[in-house]
Parts: C-alpha cells; structure tokens; sequence
C-alpha cells in the first residue's frame, strides 16, 4: 500500500502496478495444461483457473464507468492528486493485501465458476485487466479522491474511485499469491 500513498502520480503507480499483475499471471499460468490451471488442492479451495476467473469477476463488477462520467461532470483535477483512502477503503484495502492473514470469503457476486473445466481464464482475465487499465486512463483530470463508486456487494457501501483502483490492485496480487500456493501444493498434478 505504501507505493500508492508515495506516489506522484497515482494512475501512473496503478497502471504500472496492474502491468506487473499481468506479467506474473502470464508466468505463473506459461506451459500449464488445462488439468493443472483446474486442479484445486481441496474441494472447498480454489484451482488457478478459479482465482483468475474471480479476479476476472470481480472487475467486470465494478461500475468505473459511471463513477468517472460523475468526477468528469463534477470533481476536476487540473493536477495529479495524492492518493488519500476513505476510512473504508483504506481498511478494505488492507484486508486484500497479498499478506493480509484473514481469510475473505467471496461474496456471491464475485465468485468464480464452479466447474472443474474453466478454459481461458487467463485470456478473460487480461481482457478485463485491459478494459481496467482503460478505466484508470480514462480518470486522468478528474479527482479520484473526491469521486465516489457504491460497492457492488452492497448499494450502501461507498468508497473513492481512488480505493476502488487500488483494492483492484492489491486483490489482484492476493490472488496471485493464493494460486502460486495452489502451484507449489504437494500433489499438484505434473
């Protein structure tokens, strides 16, 4: 968390940071058959393929664009503005960090597939990753901070666009952790 709250330029620190998700998905998941991204090390814990498609989910769910047409209309930036979490997202934040102990479980909406056979995780979720990437572009000159998005868990939680960028971030690298565990699981199919 500390590297957004340091940066200059927040979207720059974003977007950086979600091209290093990118690339360590794109490692983690190299030669891997469809059998080993499906494998999951116990029937109620995820395969690899369940933790992209999650990841996949969870960004589809998020209304960006609405949010940024509203900072647009009414939250103007004409400078880069520091990053400043709402008491909300800033505790959300820390809660999906990658070293964060407490187990989250997935609230419905989010929840990947089911099956034993998820093809193309990995293309769905850079797809997403991308459309996100576009979000965070498209934030440039408004202030992030000040513009507001409700949860799609629940239409009473609200937090900054800002939160919602970074949390996306930061889930992303907790996910990424959990599914290298899953690779390095004694039984992982070879």
């Amino acid at each position: 968390m500390k590297q957004f709250l340091e940066s200059a330029d927040l979207l720059q620190t974003i977007a950086s940071e979600t091209e290093k998700v990118n690339g360590e998905a794109r490692q983690l998941v190299a030669g891997l058959t469809d059998e080993q991204l499906n494998w999951k090390p116990a029937p109620n814990r995820w395969s690899i393929a369940q933790c992209l498609d999650h990841l996949a989910v969870t960004s589809e769910n998020q209304d960006f664009t609405k949010a940024i047409a509203r900072g647009r209309e009414k939250r103007r930036a004409s400078d880069a503005v520091a990053y400043r979490p709402t008491m909300l997202g800033g505790w959300l934040v820390k809660q999906l960090l990658p070293e964060a102990k407490r187990k989250m479980p997935a609230p419905k909406v989010f929840r990947p597939s089911e099956g034993s056979a998820i093809n193309g995780a990995l293309e769905r979720f850079l797809r997403q990753q991308e459309k996100f990437l576009s979000f965070v572009n498209d934030a440039r000159g408004i202030d992030y901070n000040k513009t507001r998005l409700r949860s799609p868990v629940t239409p009473l939680v609200r937090y900054s666009l800002a939160d919602a960028f970074v949390m996306t971030v930061v889930h992303g690298q907790r996910h990424l952790a959990q599914a290298r565990r899953v690779r390095e699981t004694p039984g992982f199919p070879n």
